[in-house]
């Protein structure tokens, strides 16, 4: 599959970057590559492979006990009425 530069343009567009000439090249053909790879991993045959079964039930992972964290959260005083201040939204 070849990648077009105007496609990758395009991209930089919709994701609002600026993207130079030589970083347009160097992006067309990181892409083309990573879409050669992924077509590649497509034709994989996954018939014969099994399931991995897990061998611990998700219980047993990590204790979930609830924590009081108080005025820690998130790493920010900022509380009013037990709900974590932002910033005002216009």
């Amino acid at each position: 599959m070849v990648v077009t530069r105007e496609e990758v343009k395009h991209l930089g567009w919709l994701a609002k970057l600026e993207i130079s000439d030589a970083e347009l090249q160097r992006y067309t053909t990181q892409i083309e590559e990573i879409i050669n790879y992924l077509n590649k991993l497509d034709t994989i045959p996954l018939e014969q492979v099994k399931p991995i079964a897990v061998k611990k039930k998700f219980s047993e992972l990590r204790k979930d006990t609830p924590e009081n964290f108080e005025d820690a959260v998130l790493g920010t005083g900022y509380r009013k009425d037990g709900f974590v201040k932002g910033p005002r939204m216009v």
